[in-house]
């Protein structure tokens, strides 16, 4: 059987010409080939923090009763709630237009209409007992003086009908939307330096392909845990209380809160750091693949 033979490269100036017949002067040179780089794909995460102190606070609040009269109830809470209206606008002072003056310890403040309702209550036996009935109206305010804050929530919890229901420390408009893109800008800069980390080590340079927002959002205080934003609010929420029951049995009327008896029983609301976080996946490939 004949050897198979391996055919020969040769230029196509030289084709048929044998190799033992090519000269120096020739200048003959076999043709080179370009190695191809293999392809390359880097895929990780890239993430943010950035902390901010709150420039607002907003409380909200409820002022109830509940009685055996609807027209006592009604009138208990709407008395209350026409003396925090009072508060309220003198904090909050308006110009002819109606826009809030520039300065003011509270930028905006809000109540809802009176809402009554009743209820029929039943005794171990199941006897129907005395209708009861209730009386209800939410305030909101948000405040850019933090030491007026103190003063007005310790005020109000010279109230027996005044329940506080949230106080949550917060950004302006304008911050948050420049916060969320600087936290934004940070996470891909952060993916980008981690794929130049790897591809400087074996020399190759690349280029980002593919971007998913994999998570972000708000956090407060120094806590990162999932659920740091509620464990912060109900520690709060629970300080706040237990002040109210104490202050409570100092002060059982509501005069702390009129100018004829000085100033109102001041807490101190520590702000919560506001922290933004973002996470991007990143997918990267090299430039010369």
């Amino acid at each position: 059987m004949r050897p198979r033979q391996l055919p020969i490269i040769a230029s196509k100036a030289f084709l048929g010409v044998p190799l033992s017949g090519i000269r120096k002067q020739d200048n003959f040179s076999f043709p080179t080939f370009k190695t191809k780089m293999a392809p390359l794909k880097i895929v990780l995460d890239g993430s943010s923090s950035t902390t901010r102190q709150p420039e607002r606070a907003a409380l909200s609040f409820v002022v109830k009763a509940t009685g055996k009269n609807r027209e006592s109830v009604s009138k208990e809470v709407t008395e209350t709630s026409n003396e925090i209206n009072r508060l309220f606008k003198d904090l909050s002072p308006k110009t002819e237009t109606g826009e809030t003056i520039k300065g003011s310890p509270v930028t905006s403040f809000s109540s809802t209409s009176l809402q009554t309702w009743s209820q029929v209550p039943s005794d171990k036996s199941g006897k129907p007992l005395p209708t009861v009935y209730h009386a209800t109206l939410s305030l909101n305010a948000l405040f850019q003086d933090f030491t007026k804050l103190n003063e007005v929530v310790g005020g109000l919890f010279s109230y027996p009908n005044i329940e506080i229901q949230s106080l949550e420390w917060c950004l302006t408009e304008v911050t948050q939307k420049a916060l969320s893109s600087e936290s934004r800008e940070e996470a891909m800069r952060d993916a980008v330096r981690k794929a130049s980390d790897y591809a400087r080590v074996i020399g190759r340079e690349v280029v980002a392909v593919e971007i998913r927002e994999s998570a972000g959002g708000v956090q407060f205080g120094m806590n990162t845990g999932r659920y740091s934003a509620y464990a912060q609010h109900h520690l709060m929420m629970q300080q706040i209380q237990a002040q109210q029951q104490q202050q409570a049995a100092v002060f059982p009327s509501a005069s702390n809160m009129s100018s004829d008896s000085g100033a109102p029983m001041a807490l101190d609301l520590s702000p919560q750091l506001i922290r933004y976080t973002n996470q991007v996946q990143v997918e990267f490939q090299a430039a010369d693949s």
